[in-house]
């Protein structure tokens, strides 16, 4: 790994500090440093800036410096080319940026001494299906959520898994999580945490108004169809939360393992139940 594209959030205070400390870092141990042109110039670094196709054929590795959505934002960013990505953790929970940001020489160092291993992280694809044809795609890190606007009557949801029927309910939507997406909005509205090393995928309904509607596992090569109907045109699919499309009567979500995974730099060999721990003694959830 030669060629490391940086991707900060710089609406965070204080990352653009920590940006040019990463740069010098960096630099001094022999790497080079892309980052997409507009960020480049607003840290007054022009000389390191691309456009942002040649950015992601380029580099080898990306660092990223936020939380744990800005790193979601990259993972989707990058997909598929599966560029080994880590983050630098400015956010709140740190589930999936685990580099605290005084630890950046010591995460450069070790790097650069290939003392870290790579962990694949399954992603969620969803297809928009309309009048038989695909009207939007999208992949996830963490989450596909169907779910209806704030003012909208319930969603009466039907699943289909492999073609058959799986369930009917009544719910404010739905939440189809990878192993990853398990601690996020899935474990709010009451499902498993699932250890990451898992290639399965999480069904979670939203407020479902059913005494048997509960969270559902299935394997990782099952797909499924999620039919909807309700009395409003007030309905939205997203993905990761931060991206998505307006969903019509007679849509139907197709939702499946995608091909490629998020590959993840990893220091520590950390599992998600001390992790989880460590979190709620730190009182961040």
């Amino acid at each position: 790994m030669k060629k490391i594209g940086l991707f900060p959030h710089l609406k965070k205070t204080p990352v653009y500090n920590r940006t040019h400390e990463l740069i010098e870092i960096l630099q001094s141990e022999g790497f080079q440093v892309l980052m997409e042109e507009g960020t480049a110039a607003y840290l007054g670094r022009e000389d390191l800036g691309h456009e942002n196709k040649k950015l992601l054929e380029t580099i080898d590795c990306g660092i990223v410096l936020g939380g744990d959505g800005a790193l979601l934002y990259v993972a989707r960013l990058i997909y598929p080319r599966q560029i080994p990505i880590f983050g630098v953790n400015f956010g709140h929970l740190g589930f999936l940026t685990e580099v605290d940001d005084q630890c950046l020489a010591e995460s450069v160092s070790r790097l650069r001494a290939g003392r870290f291993f790579l962990e694949d992280r399954l992603m969620v694809g969803a297809e928009v299906v309309r009048e038989g044809q695909v009207a939007e795609a999208f992949v996830a890190l963490n989450d596909i959520v169907i779910t209806k606007g704030a003012f909208a009557r319930m969603l009466r949801l039907k699943l289909k898994i492999n073609g058959q029927s799986a369930a009917a309910f009544p719910s404010d939507g739905l939440i189809i999580s990878t192993p990853t997406g398990s601690t996020a909005y899935s474990l709010s509205a009451g499902g498993p945490v699932i250890d990451p090393s898992l290639a399965v995928l999480l069904l979670t309904p939203i407020c479902a108004h059913s005494l048997f509607a509960r969270p559902l596992v299935i394997g990782g090569e099952a797909q499924v169809e999620v039919e909807f109907s309700s009395t409003t045109n007030d309905l939205m699919l997203t993905a990761d939360g931060q991206e998505g499309a307006v969903l019509q009567n007679g849509d139907v979500v197709r939702c499946f393992t995608a091909p490629c995974p998020t590959k993840l730099v990893r220091f520590e060999r950390e599992n998600i139940y001390h992790l989880l721990q460590a979190r709620s003694n730190e009182g961040r959830i």
